[in-house]
């Protein structure tokens, strides 16, 4: 059996996938049963529905961050007051 030669890997089959998706996204817009003021109105519609999603998103992100963060301080803090550190052989082969 004659071998592949896998030369361009993964990223031919991405770069079809993406140019295939950016062509069926502007084709299904020409021949959508729309005009264009409704196909942009429907557009500018999505795209602040998902720009609200991701300022939701990243809010959220960013207050669960801040609890994590605030919350490593005081554990960290907790052992340091206790002498925890001092306990922690960091020279153990096994860690």
């Amino acid at each position: 059996m004659a071998e592949r030669d896998n030369v361009g890997g993964g990223g031919g089959f991405l770069l079809g996938l993406l140019m295939g998706g950016v062509g069926g996204f502007v084709a299904g817009m020409i021949l959508a049963p729309k005009s264009g003021e409704e196909t942009r109105a429907f557009i500018i519609d999505q795209s602040r529905e998902w720009r609200d999603k991701a300022d939701e998103l990243t809010s959220e992100t960013r207050k669960r961050m801040a609890t994590a963060a605030n919350e490593g301080r005081r554990a960290a803090s907790q052992m340091r007051d206790e002498d925890g550190f001092d306990d922690l052989d960091l020279d153990d082969d096994e860690l």
